[in-house]
């Protein structure tokens, strides 16, 4: 006669956890993310930010001068005005 195959289930223990497996796998978890915030990076990502709004700043506070557009539409004859049929 064939034997169950489900007879090995019968055989099968409870696991034992360590005390501190809980404790460790936190400690594990906060040191990966305190790893992955490091100030280098942090320091370069803010400089980075910084060096952009400067830039846009410096770009946008200085005004470029109309007179001088006028002047280059003066020098090529160009129409000042938008009028299609003249």
């Amino acid at each position: 006669m064939k034997k169950d195959p489900l007879h090995i289930l019968e055989k099968i223990e409870k696991a034992e956890v360590s005390p501190f497996l809980l404790t460790r796998i936190q400690a594990k978890l906060q040191e990966e993310f305190l790893d992955h915030l490091s100030t280098r990076k942090t320091v370069v990502y803010l400089t980075g930010i910084a060096l952009i709004v400067v830039l846009n700043v410096i770009v946008l506070g200085s005004k470029s001068k109309p007179e001088s557009d006028t002047g280059l539409v003066s020098e090529m004859n160009l129409a000042p005005s938008n009028q299609l049929y003249q």
